[in-house]
């Protein structure tokens, strides 16, 4: 074969190799920017506010702020209902789409009056992404556990709770967040979860055709995508991992026995998981609907959870 001709052809396979690399890549760049599309639109949190609630319309006294995450990534609206000389305080954590003004309708804004009047601090705030705070998205307690984190140390550091008197009050994504959160900071003395999942990646799988109109046969792609862009893989959101590191801080598991969104199975599995933990199973009960099916009891059963956590446990404590 003459040389010029063995050139040619060994030209022309270089030529094709480097095409096929680059339809490979390209093709990998656009499934990488579908699922990243995919990723960042079923991710963004709906938000909700009812500018005409606050706990000044149902009997409470606050001051509206400005908080930064603890991670520094985003500023947080809060709001903090104050009782002068009271060391003692409580953190209320909305869930999936909600917000501070917004949850159970007025309710988590009652309860927060309620704490109030009995002597605790509260401290409202709206989660990433969520209500009037700034841009996020769902992290499913993940990342959020910064702004509760925030919480906390606000009412530590600026309104003088001790270290330690600090209570977190989650419901669904919020109970979760609080798990996250108290597992790394030990200034928080108990924690009230509401309806969170132990597992998140199961009740994924679970909506994803309802929730996202894809088949599952995309989920994969936004999983990877998902970890790529944001650090951490969904798999790994599991607060049923974390809930040990709450020992033996008094942990209060509550979930309705018709929850179809997050099965009572994941209350199951965190009270598994926290043996030393209170449980409160509800009868007919769906999804973070503890509060609904009877508010006067529902708030008597926090106000007793958090004055024999943080004040009758830790009596004489310094």
């Amino acid at each position: 074969m003459p040389t010029r001709l063995r050139t040619m052809r060994a030209s022309e396979r270089r030529g094709l190799l480097w095409s096929l690399l680059a339809a490979i890549v390209l093709v990998a760049a656009l499934v990488f920017g579908l699922g990243a599309l995919i990723t960042e639109r079923v991710t963004r949190p709906v938000r909700s506010v009812d500018e005409a609630l606050t706990p000044a319309s149902v009997g409470g006294t606050f001051e509206a702020f400005t908080l930064r995450s603890a991670d520094d990534r985003v500023d947080l609206s809060a709001w903090l209902l104050g009782v002068p000389g009271a060391d003692v305080g409580v953190v209320l954590v909305h869930g999936k789409d909600g917000s501070k003004s917004t949850t159970w309708g007025d309710g988590f804004v009652r309860l927060a009056v309620e704490l109030q009047a009995a002597g605790f601090n509260v401290l409202m705030l709206d989660l990433r992404g969520h209500g009037a705070s700034d841009d996020g998205r769902y992290a499913f307690g993940f990342m959020e556990r910064f702004d509760v984190i925030a919480g906390v140390h606000h009412l530590v550091e600026e309104v003088g709770v001790r270290p330690g008197h600090v209570g977190l009050v989650g419901v669904s994504m919020g109970g979760a967040s609080a798990i996250y959160a108290a597992a790394l900071d030990p200034r928080v003395g108990a924690v009230w979860s509401d309806a969170a999942y132990a597992d998140v990646w199961p009740l994924i799988e679970q909506e994803w055709p309802a929730a996202s109109g894809l088949p599952m046969m995309v989920l994969p792609l936004v999983r990877f995508t998902h970890s790529v862009l944001h650090g951490f893989d969904l798999q790994d959101v599991r607060p049923v991992d974390e809930v040990a590191f709450l020992e033996p801080r008094p942990l209060m598991l509550v979930h309705g026995h018709a929850d179809r969104l997050v099965p009572v199975g994941h209350a199951n599995a965190l009270a598994a998981a926290a043996p030393w933990a209170g449980v409160w199973l509800l009868e007919g009960v769906g999804h973070a609907r503890a509060y609904d099916d009877d508010p006067a009891l529902y708030t008597l059963r926090v106000l007793e959870f958090f004055d024999e956590a943080l004040r009758i446990r830790l009596a004489g404590v310094r």
